[in-house]
Parts: C-alpha cells; sequence; structure tokens
C-alpha cells in the first residue's frame, strides 16, 4: 500500500516577535522598541508519501516542499524570501499490531537532510535523526492517535536539540465526515550557537552600541537581502521557530516550549481519497515563534498494489 498526501499551508507570521535579551536591550536604546518586527505571511507546498512493504514495516518521507515567506518588517522592511525546505525521511515499524482490538504502536526514525535553502530557515549544519515512538488506538466512532519523540541535531552549533509531543483526537460522525482536535508541543532541550556575529560579523556587532538606529534598522535590512538572513533571525530571537523551522539561535532556550491547537475535520469521498481541512493557533504567546496561525489543507491518496 501507498500513501501519497499533498499539503498546502498559509501561515501568518506574528506582526513581531520576542527577542534575545541583549537584542532587547539594543532595539529599545535605539529604536525605541522591545519587540522584533515582523508581519506578512508563507506560503508552503509539500508532498509526503509513505509505502508499506508490509502490514508493519514502512518508509516514510515526511518533510520536503516549497516555502516562499513574505515578511513585513516594519521599520526594518524586511525583504521576502523563497526556497526549498530541508528533505526528511526513514522507516516506521509497528512492533504491536492488534487491528482486531484497533491498537497500533510503532517505532519511527527519521533523517533530516540538509538539502534545503537557507532562505528559508533550512539547510542548517549536518541535519538531524528524529526518533519517535507512535500509537493508535480506535474505540468504536473514535480514533486517538500519538506521538513521542526528539530532534537530535547532528551539529549542536547550528541547530537546536528538541523534544515533541503530538496528540490528535477524530470521531467519525458519518463515513464521510471526521472532525479532529490535535495538541502539538516542542520543548527546546539545548539551544544552538548561532549569533548576531555570525550575520553581521564581529566588527559590526561590536560597534552596534555606538551607531544611531536608522544605521541599525539599514544594517539589519540589507542583511536580510542576503544568504545570512537566516543567521540574522536565528541570532536575534528567543525561541525555536516552528515545527518546520528550527532556528539554532544561541538565545532559543529562552522561550523553551510551543504549544499549538489545531481544529479541523477529514472529509472522506472514496476509499482511496479523502480531503482535510485545519486551522491552527499557538497557546503559547505568539510572539515566541513564528506562528500568529496557519491555515493547512491536504489531501490523502491511498493505492493498494
Amino acid at each position: 500500500m501507498t500513501m501519497v498526501r499533498p499539503i498546502y499551508l498559509y501561515q501568518r507570521l506574528p506582526n513581531k516577535i520576542e527577542p534575545s535579551p541583549a537584542v532587547k536591550a539594543l532595539l529599545k536604546q535605539k529604536l525605541g522598541v522591545d519587540k522584533i518586527p515582523l508581519d506578512g505571511h508563507v506560503n508552503g507546498f509539500a508532498v509526503q508519501f509513505s509505502y508499506a512493504f508490509n502490514e508493519r514495516f514502512s518508509f516514510v518521507a515526511v518533510k520536503d516542499g516549497y516555502a516562499d515567506i513574505n515578511a513585513d518588517g516594519g521599520v526594518l522592511d524586511w525583504e521576502d524570501h523563497s526556497g526549498w525546505l530541508d528533505l526528511a525521511a526513514g522507516f516506521q515499524y509497528s512492533f504491536l499490531y492488534d487491528p482486531e482490538n484497533d491498537f497500533i504502536v510503532s517505532g519511527r526514525l527519521v533523517a533530516e537532510l540538509p538539502t534545503g535553502s537557507d532562505d528559508v530557515f533550512q539547510g542548517n549544519g549536518d541535519g538531524n535523526i528524529a526518533p519517535s515512538v507512535l500509537f493508535l488506538k480506535g474505540i468504536g466512532n473514535l480514533q486517538i492517535n500519538g506521538v513521542l519523540g526528539f530532534v537530535i541535531s547532528m551539529d549542536n552549533d547550528d541547530e537546536n536539540t528538541l523534544f515533541y509531543d503530538s496528540w490528535h483526537i477524530s470521531y467519525a460522525v458519518t463515513n464521510w465526515f471526521r472532525p479532529l482536535v490535535e495538541l502539538n508541543h516542542f520543548h527546546v532541550l539545548s539551544a544552538g550557537d548561532r549569533d548576531l556575529k555570525d550575520a553581521l560579523g564581529q566588527s559590526t556587532v561590536d560597534a552596534l552600541p555606538e551607531l544611531d538606529g536608522s544605521t541599525i534598522a539599514s544594517a539589519l535590512h540589507d542583511t536580510s537581502n542576503t544568504n545570512k538572513w537566516d543567521e540574522l533571525v536565528a541570532g536575534a530571537t528567543s525561541f525555536n521557530g516552528c515545527d518546520i523551522i528550527n532556528l539554532g539561535g544561541t538565545a532559543n532556550d529562552e522561550n523553551r516550549d510551543l504549544v499549538t491547537l489545531a481544529i479541523g475535520a477529514r472529509f472522506r469521498v472514496t476509499d482511496w481519497l479523502d480531503f482535510g481541512a485545519v486551522y491552527e493557533f499557538p497557546l503559547t504567546d505568539e510572539e515566541e515563534s513564528l506562528m500568529e496561525d496557519r491555515f493547512l489543507l491536504d489531501a490523502m491518496i491511498t493505492l493498494r498494489f
């Protein structure tokens, strides 16, 4: 059996985001603000894929695609960026498989390769590996599933190491309509080591306290139009980013947790095709992430050979 899942997402960026303590002090002194202006939105396209060798063992491709980031930035006037996401794939094995009782427990190991574009906060370091445990339990028309896992950076300087968990409940109201709710949590275990000197250079960072606000704003804007954009955001922020973005900034453990809630539904068209629509928003402070909210549409195509 093969599953193909094309995905489209539209994600709004917060109007402003929480900087690292050092950047916060600089912004307040030079520009009269204590947050980094951001605003704007992201359009993203991806295709997930899985191939089941048998009822227990599968190949899974969980991350790929293309993103277009349109940030405003207010006084900083950020440039727009677009590029490919990293590639992540691996294998999943169901070590407890009990279809009669609608209960499955699986282990998954995924490797993410740094093949993406730094314009969209990808391609950092040497990638990461992500081991996880997944479960699914059906109780009549109710289905509960969850996952607990880690994102382990292969280069601790360029990416954060994370723990994450996700909890999903859906209910089949009819054969074709299944509303759902999902809770997602990401926790920074250890932060990377990217800071402003990686983006601006040591001499510029040393000179910042002596520069006026307009000169600093111009320098930050100019850097946003170079391949140092991702290092600028990583070094200036106090959080990880979001589920598909691992910033690896030295202060990303100041605000370690991101919790989001997703509400939506799946709509079955045939036994091989269904569609999904979800609205997701953070329960933690949106300014401590790159997500104000997100709309996600997908299709699930199941092919049996």
